[in-house]
């Protein structure tokens, strides 16, 4: 009789059936964040007065920050402190090389709210041409980095994905009129 027929039978893990078990999704903005956050986790404190605003060192030459540390501070300092309470960090980040292909796509993110921090994502230098910088300087700072805010400000209300990217949008609307 050949080997091949003496296998071990079905296999008994949960995930055996499917054969993408090694699979994840592709995140690659999340990801930047998540490493992020998990690097500087320990130095931030839990409940600090005003939020730090870290910034990474740039990794990659094909990105560039539309702002810097003292303009998000500026930025943050003009909104009431009460808006402020618990976060912890704004991030710059740095871009890396899946986020420069996937920006052009329905997975391109100029920032995220996650753990009580904000991550402000790098920007494809390529692309800053079809922008005026001060214009765009202007949409991180007044429009991005508010809506993330906004998620801070609901972040204890369970309500669904659309319900509060309403409240969000809402919230720059206000606060930037």
């Amino acid at each position: 009789m050949n080997a091949y027929f003496h296998s071990s039978g079905p296999r008994s893990n949960a995930y055996s059936r499917s054969k993408f078990t090694n699979w994840t999704k592709y995140q690659p903005f999340f990801a930047e964040a998540d490493a992020a956050y998990k690097r500087f986790d320990q130095r931030l404190p839990e409940y600090p007065d005003f939020p730090r605003v870290v910034v990474l060192p740039p990794l990659e030459p094909y990105f560039m920050r539309v702002c810097n540390r003292q303009q998000v501070e500026h930025r943050l300092r003009k909104m009431p402190p009460e808006h402020l309470v618990g976060l912890r960090a704004v991030f710059l980040l740095s871009g890396t090389r899946k986020q420069q292909r996937s920006w052009e796509s329905s997975l391109a993110c100029a920032g995220i709210y996650c753990r009580c921090c904000v991550f402000l994502f790098a920007y494809p230098s390529d692309l800053a041409q079809h922008w005026y910088i001060d214009e765009l300087r202007k949409f991180f700072l007044n429009d991005v980095l508010v809506h993330e805010v906004a998620h801070h400000v609901d972040r204890f209300r369970s309500a669904d994905t659309r319900t509060k990217e309403g409240f969000a949008n809402g919230f720059v609307e206000r606060r930037c009129a």
